[in-house]
C-alpha cells in the first residue's frame, strides 16, 4: 500500500512539472535586441573664405626722423636747443669753431696775393709784348699764371664759405626735439649726431619676416597692430630684399593709421606691438570642420555617409583657420561628411545619424 501511494503521488507531480515546461515553450518572452549601431553626426561642406594670419614683433618709431649730423669737427660754442623743443626748419641748432677756418682764411689771403701779383706781372708782360721786348711764349706763360692763381683763389674762397655755414649747424626739417647727445665746450665731430628730430607726422613700425612670407608681402597691403590693447591699422610703406644679419629676417616697415581711438602720444618711439598681417588667403573655398580630419602615415582622410555605411576618403588639404580646412581634392560639395569621432567607427561600417 505505501509504494502504490508513492507513485500516486509522482504522477501529479510529473504532470505539473510537464505542464510548466510546456507553458513556458508557448509563452517565450520576446527578445529585445539592443542597436549596436554608432551614432554620427554630418556635414555638408562649406563655402567660405580662408584668411592665415602671422604675428610678429615691430618697434614703433617715427615716420620720419631725422639725426642730425654736423659737417665739420670743432668745439661747439653754443647749443640752441634742449629735449622736448620744437624747431622749425633751418632754425640754428648749435655752433662750432674749428681751427680749420683759421687755416683757410690764410690760404684765401694767400691765394689773393698770388693772384694779385699774377694779375700785376701779365700786364706788365701785356706791356711789353706790345713793344716786341718779350716773346708770345713769355705772355702766354703769364695769362695761364694769372688763370690758375685766379682759380686757386676762387677755390679757397669757396671752400672757406662752406667751412664757415658749417660752423652754424640748423635743424632740417619741423619737429621735436627727441634726443640730445651735445654739450657747450664738447667736441662736435661728423661721425656723432647732434641730437635727433621727430617730424611728428604720425608713427611707423618696423618688423622682420621670414623668407617665404616675404614673398607673399608688398607694399600697399594692410596690417593690424595692437599695442596696449588697442587694435590699429596700417599699410606696408617698405619691403627690404635683404635679410637682416642679427635676426636673419627681412625687414619691414608699415604706417601707423590713428584713426582708432589711440592717440599719437600713447605710441612711443622705441617701444614694442604686436604686427598682425596675412600671410595667406583662399576665397570660396570648400571647407570641412578640422575636427572631421583624420591622419594616417601623414595622410589626411574623412569618413562619407553612403547608404548609412561610413566610408574612409582621403582627401587634399590646403589651408585652414581656426574651425575649417580648405578640401582641394577627394570629396565634393555633396559628400555628407561624417563630423562625430569614435572608436566605433571605421571603413564600412554601418551607422545611424540623428535624423
Amino acid at each position: 500500500m505505501k509504494k502504490g501511494g508513492k507513485k500516486l503521488i509522482l504522477i501529479p507531480v510529473v504532470i505539473l512539472l510537464a505542464a510548466l515546461i510546456i507553458f513556458r515553450l508557448m509563452h517565450k518572452e520576446a527578445v529585445v535586441e539592443e542597436e549596436t549601431r554608432p551614432m554620427v553626426g554630418t556635414e555638408l561642406p562649406a563655402e567660405k573664405d580662408i584668411v592665415v594670419k602671422t604675428e610678429a614683433i615691430g618697434t614703433l618709431e617715427p615716420e620720419q626722423e631725422v639725426s642730425v649730423m654736423p659737417k665739420m669737427a670743432g668745439e661747439v660754442t653754443s647749443v640752441q636747443f634742449a629735449v622736448g623743443d620744437r624747431v622749425e626748419q633751418g632754425q640754428t641748432l648749435i655752433t662750432i669753431h674749428s681751427d680749420a677756418l683759421d687755416s683757410l682764411k690764410i690760404a684765401v689771403d694767400s691765394a689773393k696775393i698770388q693772384m694779385t701779383d699774377a694779375q700785376t706781372a701779365l700786364q706788365r708782360t701785356q706791356a711789353l709784348a706790345a713793344t716786341g721786348a718779350v716773346s708770345q711764349q713769355q705772355l702766354e706763360a703769364a695769362q695761364s699764371a694769372a688763370k690758375s692763381t685766379k682759380l686757386a683763389f676762387e677755390n679757397a674762397e669757396t671752400q672757406l664759405k662752406l667751412q664757415t655755414e658749417y660752423t652754424t649747424v640748423t635743424a632740417p626739417i619741423a619737429g621735436v626735439i627727441e634726443t640730445k647727445s651735445v654739450n657747450e665746450h664738447d667736441q662736435a665731430s661728423p661721425a656723432m649726431p647732434v641730437c635727433t628730430i621727430n617730424g611728428g607726422n604720425g608713427m611707423s613700425v618696423t618688423f622682420g619676416v621670414t623668407g617665404h612670407l616675404h614673398n607673399s608681402l608688398k607694399t600697399g597691403d594692410t596690417v593690424e597692430i595692437v599695442k596696449d590693447q588697442e587694435h590699429l591699422t596700417g599699410k606696408i610703406t617698405e619691403v627690404s630684399d635683404k635679410v637682416s644679419p642679427t635676426s636673419g629676417l627681412f625687414s619691414c616697415k608699415a604706417s601707423v593709421s590713428l584713426s582708432g581711438s589711440l592717440t599719437a602720444p600713447a605710441l612711443t618711439n622705441g617701444e614694442r606691438a604686436k604686427v598682425i598681417l596675412v600671410s595667406d588667403h583662399a576665397e570660396k573655398a570648400m571647407t570641412i570642420p578640422i575636427a572631421s580630419i583624420f591622419y594616417a602615415d601623414g595622410v589626411p582622410y574623412v569618413y562619407v555617409l553612403k547608404e548609412n555605411h561610413a566610408v574612409r576618403t582621403d582627401i587634399e588639404t590646403g589651408l585652414f583657420d581656426e574651425t575649417s580646412m580648405q578640401v582641394t581634392s577627394g570629396i565634393t560639395a555633396e559628400d555628407r561628411v561624417i563630423t562625430t569621432w569614435s572608436n566605433e567607427i571605421y571603413n564600412g561600417v554601418e551607422v545611424r545619424t540623428a535624423e
